[in-house]
């Protein structure tokens, strides 16, 4: 298992509550706000520096917003998007005081080949964030766990993670990923009837010719559920 701690950088400039939104983003624009310790402030940011940010980083990246020659630490808290369009047209960054704790849910990442999936195995992500409690520079951005030695019938709990130097909030015993035995099909397999005299034919079926009786057709699999996430 593998903390990845990254650091990010996005400008920021002051903007007034009155400018149209609309306008901004036609500029080239998202409007924001920063708000958390001793600051709340309306904000905007380039659109396309944003979007290069935000297909580099996690839910739980610590960003550096630079704003009127500050560097404040800060979180995104929430993304607004275009319902058609998907783009992003709002931005919320919150900025905790440094002596201060915060939860943040930490996104999952599996690294390898598991060993039970060469078997035959097949490889179930139950959870794919753990929620913890820190200081802001010991939350991780990411936890990566390394499934190669993962066998057929054996898991990865929470409580097997080691975090350092944050609390972690997700109960211990929930499970992360596993790897299950493959559903084995039913097959129904009916004898044979030899032919000749004496063979009785199914009920409401006519005897194959020769005098044997139609093998019935195997039930079909069941659909096999995906886990929900927890």
């Amino acid at each position: 298992m593998e903390e990845i701690r990254m650091e990010y950088t996005i400008k920021a400039m002051p903007r007034g509550p009155k400018p149209n939104p609309r306008a901004l983003r036609r500029t080239g624009f998202i409007p924001g706000v920063l708000y958390g310790h001793e600051v709340h402030q309306h904000i905007m940011v380039s659109a396309r520096e944003l979007e290069a940010l935000l297909s580099r980083i996690t839910r739980s990246s610590r960003i550096i917003v630079e704003l009127d020659g500050k560097k404040l630490p800060a979180f995104i808290k929430e993304i607004q998007r275009d319902l058609l369009t998907d783009r992003v047209i709002h931005i919320d960054l919150y900025h905790p005081a440094p002596d201060r704790p915060v939860t943040l849910e930490v996104p999952v990442r599996l690294r390898g080949e598991a060993k039970g999936r060469k078997e035959g195995g097949v490889l179930q992500l139950l959870r794919d964030v753990v929620k913890v409690r820190g200081p802001m520079e010991a939350i991780p951005e990411i936890i990566d766990i390394d499934v190669s030695n993962l066998g057929i019938g054996q898991a990865v709990h929470v409580n097997d993670l080691k975090l350092e130097g944050v609390q972690v909030l997700t109960p211990g015993e929930a499970t992360i990923v596993t790897i299950v035995a493959p559903r084995k099909e039913e097959v129904a397999v009916a004898a044979a009837v030899p032919g000749g005299e004496g063979a009785v034919p199914a009920e409401g079926t006519a005897p194959a010719a020769g005098g044997t009786a139609p093998t019935p057709a195997a039930p079909a699999k069941a659909e096999e559920k995906k886990p929900a996430k927890k």
